[in-house]
């Protein structure tokens, strides 16, 4: 019997358990008495979240009109008032209240997902029963999954649109600030004072911060999105080593994203009126086909959305210093 030591330990097992034994291509064995094929004793699916993480921007169902109208009405000016004289006669003055070129957002068109199962085709792949109903399910699981990462991806495409019309809008210089991505305490408390800043902004009627360029009123809520990747370097290098943590806290709720669609332009992060970006369903069903002669079911995950993006809320978008 050899005496174990560490490095006799290591040197076996490395031999022992080889890189070729597991994730590989299926090899047949029959390393049986009887010549039979060597049998699966464990079937497994593992599986990850596939979860719309933007849930706050669903707008409400459209069942009828596919088409959202924006009217914004502006402020009036007050003006100085004319002397009362005696005995003159005063007629009623009309004035006209002024309001801003309406704003639309269309349908994205509808679109299909789908998915088919075959009739006695997973069975003979199954273990047992249960099996073969984990496989049922997970075909249409699938199917719902992909729906939800779809409705996900095409929020994020609603903040690379708006980044857009921000970087083309006359008033641009309100609306997007290059400010250097938090990669210490010094650029992390940086930005936390810009956003403390802005935010103090929104809180009060303001002008020029919208794709609109009008006086709106104060924003009753805020959420600063921010790219993956930067949130850690803030809490850790700003907030953890504060005193007073308070002093430094952003005053907005936070979400982190993966992306902001296919916008390439540097922006790490979003400060918004959550009313501004929201994604409306107008049509959703499932139909299910079967195939007699060919023996199997397709799935059908039909929808249309509408993207809005309003031109009348507060808006901000920060861009990484070239």
């Amino acid at each position: 019997m050899a005496k174990m030591t560490l490095s006799g330990l290591q040197s076996f097992v490395s031999d022992y358990v080889l890189a070729a034994k597991q994730a590989g291509a299926w090899t047949g064995s029959t390393n049986n008495l009887y010549g039979l094929i060597d049998k699966i004793g464990k079937q497994i699916t593992i599986d990850g979240s596939f979860q719309d993480k933007l849930p706050e921007l669903d707008g409400e169902d459209l069942p009828f009109g596919k088409t959202i109208e924006e009217y914004f009405l502006d402020l009036i000016l007050p003006e100085d008032k004319d002397a009362l004289e005696n005995g003159e006669s005063y007629g009623i003055t009309y004035h006209k209240p002024v309001a801003e070129a309406p704003a639309y957002s269309y349908t994205l068109g509808r679109k299909k997902i789908a998915t088919s199962q075959p009739f006695d085709d997973y069975e003979r792949a199954a273990l047992g029963a249960t099996e073969a109903g984990n496989f049922t399910a997970k075909i249409t699981e699938r199917l719902y999954n992909s729906e939800s990462l779809y409705r996900y991806t095409q929020k994020k495409q609603l903040f690379a649109n708006a980044i857009a019309k921000a970087e083309a809008a006359t008033n641009k210089a309100n609306l997007e600030q290059a400010i250097a991505i938090p990669t210490d305490t010094e650029t992390s408390e940086a930005f936390i004072k810009q956003i403390k800043e802005d935010v103090e902004t929104a809180s009060f009627a303001n002008e020029g911060h919208n794709l609109g360029n009008c006086l709106i009123g104060a924003a009753p809520e805020l959420v600063l999105y921010v790219k993956k990747g930067v949130m850690p370097t803030v809490e850790v290098d700003a907030l953890a080593g504060a005193f007073n943590k308070g002093d430094l806290a952003i005053p907005a709720s936070i979400k982190v994203v993966d992306d902001f669609g296919d916008n390439a332009t540097g922006v790490y992060a979003v400060l918004l009126d959550p009313r501004m970006i929201k994604l409306h369903n107008g049509y959703r069903a499932t139909r299910t086909d079967e195939h007699g002669e060919e023996d199997f079911v397709t799935f059908t995950l039909h929808s249309e959305n509408t993207g809005f993006i309003s031109k009348y809320t507060y808006f901000k978008a920060y861009k990484n210093v070239a």
